[in-house]
C-alpha cells in the first residue's frame, strides 16, 4: 500500500493549552516527541487486547474504540497499492513535506497547538486564526488522531513549490464522546532555490487544508484543518478586470462576479493540489493567491487574490 506514514495521536481529556513559544519549531526535535506519541498509542493499543472486567451498575460505559474507514474505502485514504521508497528523503523533497504534515498532527495530539499553529505559512497566519484561537478551537477534543498518506508530486512554478499530502482525521468530542472523522488533503508550500531567499522561506510550511466530514460517524470540522463554510476572495486580473468569488465548502460551488453581474456557478472539479471549478465552458483553477480563470471561447485570464 502507498503510505507515507499512519500516525495514529492520542490526546488526554482535559489537556490545558500550551504556554506561548516562538515560531520557530525545531522540526527533529518535534519529530521524536511525536514518536513517543505514536509508541505510546501502540502501547495502549496493545492494553485493550487484554481481558476487561464488566463495569459495576451504574458506572459510566467506556466508548468503543474509533474506527476510521480503511484504505480504498469511502471516507478512507486513497489505495493505489504502489510501494512508496524508504530510502532517507531531503528535507525538500515531497516526502519532506508529508514529514512536516505528520509532526504537525503529531503536535496536536500532544496539545502542542502554539507549536502547530507555527507550522502554517507565514507566521501562522496562514491557517486564518490568531494562535489563541487556533488553541481554543481544540479544547472541544478528548481524543484527536490522524492518518497521513503519500504525498503527491511536486508543483513547481515561478520561484514557488506546492505538494499535497492526503490527511484521514478522526477523533472524540468530550461532552459527548461523539466519534469525528474527515478525509481530505493538507497543501504545502515553500520558496524554491532562489536569490535572496532565507531558510524559512525554503522549507515546507502549511499553506491550506481542506479536510472535511466524511463517512464513517458523526463529523464535526477542525478549526485550523476544515475550511470555513463560506468563504470569499478577490481578485485583480491583468486585463484590470476585478473578479470576486464566493466560495461554498458545503455545496462544493463557486460564484464567480464581475461588476456586480454573476458570470457562473462553478461545481468543484477534483485538483491534484489547488482549486479548480469549472461548468459550461467556465473555469477557475488557483493555487495560493494565484488563479486564471476562463470564459466560453477566450483564453485564460491570470488573476491575482488581493488578499
Amino acid at each position: 500500500m502507498r503510505y507515507f506514514v499512519v500516525l495514529p495521536l492520542l490526546l488526554a481529556a482535559g489537556c490545558s493549552p500550551d504556554k506561548p513559544v516562538d515560531n520557530a519549531v525545531d522540526i527533529n526535535a518535534a519529530a521524536e516527541q511525536a514518536q513517543g506519541s505514536v509508541d505510546a498509542y501502540a502501547n495502549s493499543q496493545a492494553n485493550e487486547t487484554a481481558p476487561v472486567a464488566e463495569a459495576a451498575p451504574g458506572a459510566v460505559a467506556t466508548p468503543a474504540p474509533l474506527a476510521p474507514p480503511e484504505p480504498g474505502t469511502p471516507g478512507g485514504l486513497p489505495d493505489d497499492r504502489t510501494p512508496i521508497s524508504e530510502a532517507p528523503f531531503t528535507p525538500d523533497s515531497a516526502q519532506g513535506a508529508a514529514n512536516v504534515v505528520q509532526i504537525y498532527y503529531a503536535l496536536l495530539g500532544e496539545g502542542k497547538y502554539r507549536q502547530a499553529w507555527a507550522l502554517w505559512d507565514d507566521g501562522g497566519k496562514a491557517s486564518g486564526m490568531s494562535a489563541d484561537a487556533f488553541v481554543a478551537s481544540f479544547a472541544k477534543y478528548s481524543e484527536y488522531h490522524a492518518n497521513i498518506g503519500a504525498p503527491g508530486e511536486i508543483d513547481a512554478g515561478a520561484g514557488q513549490r506546492y505538494v499535497t499530502v492526503p490527511v484521514q482525521v478522526y477523533g472524540r468530542l468530550k461532552q459527548s464522546a461523539t466519534p469525528v472523522y474527515m478525509l481530505g488533503s493538507v497543501t504545502l508550500h515553500r520558496v524554491g532555490d532562489i536569490d535572496g531567499a532565507t531558510a524559512a522561506q525554503k522549507s515546507w510550511h502549511i499553506r491550506s487544508a481542506d479536510i472535511k466530514p466524511r463517512p464513517g460517524g458523526k463529523a464535526t470540522p477542525v478549526a485550523g484543518d476544515a475550511a470555513p463554510e463560506v468563504v470569499t476572495a478577490s481578485y485583480r486580473c491583468v486585463d484590470g478586470s476585478r473578479l470576486n468569488v464566493r466560495f461554498d465548502n458545503g455545496a462544493d460551488t463557486a460564484t464567480v462576479r464581475s461588476g456586480g453581474k454573476v458570470l457562473a456557478v462553478l461545481k468543484g472539479q477534483r485538483p491534484a493540489s489547488g482549486i479548480w471549478y469549472a461548468a459550461r465552458g467556465y473555469e477557475l483553477r488557483g493555487k495560493g493567491q494565484d488563479a486564471t480563470f476562463t470564459q466560453p471561447k477566450m483564453p485564460p485570464l491570470a488573476c491575482r487574490s488581493n488578499q
